[in-house]
């Protein structure tokens, strides 16, 4: 299956995107939750404060299906 993640500040810099500024494409076994994708992808679960599927806060066990995106929101910083 292929999925979509998209992410924005530090995390875009990690994703590596490739279809476009803020996105990979990602090919993926299917019945893999979004935490064994990142785990394959090397993208370190603690950069991450929320995933987003279809609008919708969803969590590492969730299973996302062929086509779908998954956007990665990192922790808010500043001062």
């Amino acid at each position: 299956m292929v999925i979509l993640l998209r992410a924005g500040g530090i995390l875009r810099e990690i994703i590596k995107p490739d279809v476009d500024y803020y996105t990979r494409r990602i090919e993926a076994r299917d019945g893999l939750a979004i935490g064994e994708i990142l785990q394959q992808v090397s993208i370190d679960k603690r950069l991450i404060a929320f995933i987003y599927v279809e609008g919708k806060v969803r969590d590492y066990s969730y299973i996302p299906k062929d086509g779908q995106t998954i956007t990665l929101q990192p922790p808010v910083s500043g001062g």
